[in-house]
């Protein structure tokens, strides 16, 4: 249960006519859904965030949504209204277990051998902490139980937030819990959720199914954090046996790997110039009450640190914003990268403090948090954030936040952010010269909306250019509980000072936005902010919400099933000035509408999974880097040169393999199933590197697990007066792996790729 944010929660009460029912379970009264679960409804199709073409992370996994597959449990109609089981559901809705023998059943449309399931189950009446379990059942036959808990859900009251049910305006109701198969699942299978032995109603959201691949091996050259005396069993303390070998891996320069097992850490352990490898995010976690992975700060931050295939699981139940109990922090500059990490149940998944320059977050997890997913925080720059999944935070799901110095040249693309459980689904707080670009938010619950951009919270005040582009917006923005009117999908506030940076928002879809699409609010005037290409597709209530003086550009916006018969709200008379160029429909009025605020209409008809309009470009660029920022492994490497540096769009980093022993192979997933047919490789453009052949062969498979030949041994030469580039080109075919393998190399015992470039033709 946790506590305390930094704005104002709920004012309003949990549902119309709330009632309290009490349940069994052993000697604990526990809070029960029943009493004012919505009746079973049908839900009608909401988009799904993982499934908007061509925008977001490329998941992993398969997302199944409950309301959508065969159940006996009580569908919950869709709501928007924050404070509710089917408000915090991905789409508003869920399914309500609440007898014996009630089930959600799924069918698998690709092999799998693992699940993570975002449930909620009640609390107690008192708040302590209880577990049970919900019965999994493959093609009819029971394979286990999985244990669910209360522990890391149910917050309640106005700020600060108390464990206490008795101070009403719950929320927060959600968890998740992931378990491995051991066997693989196929396409077809069943999988059931059902309440058999549980005393108190369960209701589940979503379940991601996933094939994991089988654990990282151990790097030619490593270190072992075991034999520093870490406890793969979980029944010590491994804190100082970890930290012990961070040290010596750090000195010795070699990587740190983290075998298969479970960690107990209850400290910080602080890295600098290391690489910490995990066997894989479903095999090596580190977990404990205070667990995390910390940079030095600065005027010292820390450089060079890759962190990567593990996962930090930590057991906050509160939040408290003056303890450092966040899954990554301090500084991590200098080309820093943390790479296939999942974190859950810590504050924040990386706060991170500058002054600091150069950091890539990419590939992770992040679930569950008592605060934000990530920040930037004071003064950090040409940090890129990319293909993230992130869900179930309890402030905004990321955010850079320009406090005393201002964040600059950083990227925020290619993220799916769900449910931010309080706040924005993305924010600029500040800064200047930022892009928020190809992302997916959907959902927003309180006081934010999908994508902010602001000067706020006493940040630095934006400067330069900031581009939004490319993003899609899902059931975005809120009623605020204090203004008592609608929060846009995306929206500017200038409460801090005037905004006049140049804002430039292109080709984004506004979709199904709760309240306005689109918002200017409080504080001094905004101006220099341009709209082209943008699509505003269903609004409870208007189109543009404008509260500031100011002005703004629209060139190809367009508007549809628009909430209130006025598109426009404004009260600003001549002070705000719109500036139309062509390509406009749906919105523009001359005469805005000034009054009391109207409840909202939903009108959105939209496919789940329908493409952008023929008027905006593509989102896929067809000539595109097809494997960068995508999970590369290898056989192995040698010292810092880890499979990553070969897919980073870096070409004077590298991936080599382990020496003086061939065969070696690296290996990229696409996480899908891909039309491909051509593959460049290169190495560092250095001419200090020299003429040299490598001799490899390509493989390919759409499992994982079943390689074909795809192109036979050949020998390729890279030569720095060409480039140091090979092309390999073969007839097209879908794949989602592709392996090389490397059998010689003239200028070096090793195989080596700075870059692993895939694409369709």
């Amino acid at each position: 249960m946790s506590s305390q944010t930094t704005r104002n929660w709920l004012t309003t009460s949990f549902a119309a006519g709330l009632a309290v029912a009490v349940v069994a379970l052993g000697a604990v009264a526990v809070t029960s859904y029943e009493a004012y679960a919505p009746k079973p409804a049908a839900a009608a199709a909401a988009t799904p965030a993982v499934s908007v073409p061509g925008r977001g992370a490329t998941v992993p996994f398969t997302q199944y949504e409950a309301e959508n597959a065969a159940t006996n449990g009580s569908v919950l109609a869709r709501s928007r209204t924050a404070g509710t089981l089917a408000s915090e559901g991905a789409g508003r809705s869920a399914v309500t277990l609440s007898g014996s023998g009630q089930y959600v059943d799924f069918t698998l449309t690709a092999a799998a051998n693992a699940v993570n399931l975002h449930y909620s189950v009640p609390d107690t009446s008192n708040g302590s902490d209880y577990t049970t379990t919900i019965a999994v059942y493959v093609n009819g036959s029971k394979n286990r139980d999985l244990t669910l808990t209360n522990r890391f859900s149910w917050f309640y009251g106005s700020y600060p937030f108390t464990n206490d049910p008795g101070d009403g305006k719950p929320h927060h109701f959600y968890d998740d819990v992931r378990t491995m198969f051991g066997s693989t699942l196929a396409a077809g299978t069943h999988v059931r959720f059902q309440r058999d032995s549980s005393s108190v109603p369960i209701t589940v959201d979503t379940a991601e199914f996933e094939n994991v691949a089988a654990p990282i091996g151990r790097p030619a050259n490593s270190l072992l954090v075991t034999d520093y005396g870490a406890d793969p069993s979980g029944a010590a303390d491994s804190g100082s046996a970890i930290q012990n070998a961070v040290n010596a891996a750090s000195s010795q320069g070699r990587v740190l790997y983290v075998p298969q097992g479970t960690y107990t850490v209850n400290q910080h352990i602080i890295v600098n110039n290391v690489t910490i490898q995990g066997a894989g995010q479903w095999y090596s976690v580190l977990h404990g009450n205070g667990v995390g992975v910390y940079g030095n700060y600065a005027p010292n931050p820390s450089s060079n640190v890759h962190l990567q295939d593990f996962a930090i699981f930590g057991e906050t139940t509160d939040r408290n914003d003056g303890a450092q109990v966040n899954a990554i922090g301090g500084a991590l500059g200098g080309g820093s990268v943390v790479d296939h990490v999942w974190m859950q149940h810590t504050k924040v998944g990386l706060w991170l403090d500058g002054p600091f320059d150069g950091l890539t977050v990419r590939n992770c997890r992040i679930l569950d948090q008592t605060a934000d997913g990530l920040n930037l925080h004071n003064g950090i720059s040409n940090t890129t954030v990319t293909q993230n999944y992130v869900r179930n935070t309890g402030d905004d799901g990321l955010a850079m936040w320009s406090d005393q110095n201002a964040d600059h040249n950083n990227t925020f693309s290619w993220n799916t952010v769900e449910l931010p459980i309080l706040a924005n689904n993305i924010a600029i707080y500040g800064g200047r010269d930022i892009s928020v670009t190809d992302n997916v938010v959907s959902d927003t619950q309180t006081q934010g909306g999908g994508l902010h951009v602001a000067n706020r919270f006493n940040s630095v005040v934006l400067a330069g250019t900031i581009t939004v582009a490319r993003n899609t917006t899902l059931r975005a923005g809120v009623l605020d509980p204090n203004w008592q009117f609608g929060v846009g999908a995306l929206w500017f506030d200038a409460l801090n000072g005037n905004i006049n940076a140049t804002i430039n928002v292109t080709d984004t879809d506004l979709l199904d936005s709760s309240y306005e699409g689109i918002q200017w609010v409080e504080g001094g005037s905004i101006t220099g902010v341009s709209f082209n290409n943008v699509r505003i597709d269903g609004a409870g209530t208007f189109a543009l919400q404008i509260q500031t003086s100011g002005s703004a550009s629209f060139t190809n916006v367009t508007a549809a099933h628009i909430g209130y018969s006025n598109p426009i709200y404004s009260c600003m008379g001549t002070s705000f000035t719109i500036n139309q160029g062509s390509g406009n429909s749906g919105w523009y009025t001359a005469n805005p509408y000034c009054g009391g605020w109207p409840p909202p209409v939903y009108t959105y008809p939209g496919n789940p999974t329908s493409p952008p309009p023929t008027t905006q470009p593509p989102t896929e660029d067809p000539n595109a880097n097809l494997a960068l920022g995508k999970s590369m492994t290898a056989s192995g490497y040698t010292q810092v040169y880890g499979p990553a540096n070969a897919n980073d769009g870096n070409a004077n980093s590298y991936w080599e393999s382990v020496n003086n022993s061939f065969p070696q192979w690296l290996q990229a997933d696409l996480g899908s199933a891909t039309n491909v047919g051509r593959i460049v490789l290169k190495l560092p453009p250095s001419t200090a590197w020299g003429t040299r052949t490598q001799t490899l062969s390509v493989t390919g498979s759409t499992d994982g697990s079943n390689f074909s030949s795809v192109v036979g041994s050949e020998s390729y030469t890279f030569n720095p007066a060409t480039g140091n580039t090979a092309t390999i080109t073969f007839s097209a075919r879908s794949l989602r792996y592709l392996r090389l393998s490397f059998t010689a190399n003239t200028g070096w015992p090793a195989g080596q790729a700075a870059e692993f470039e895939i694409y369709h033709s």
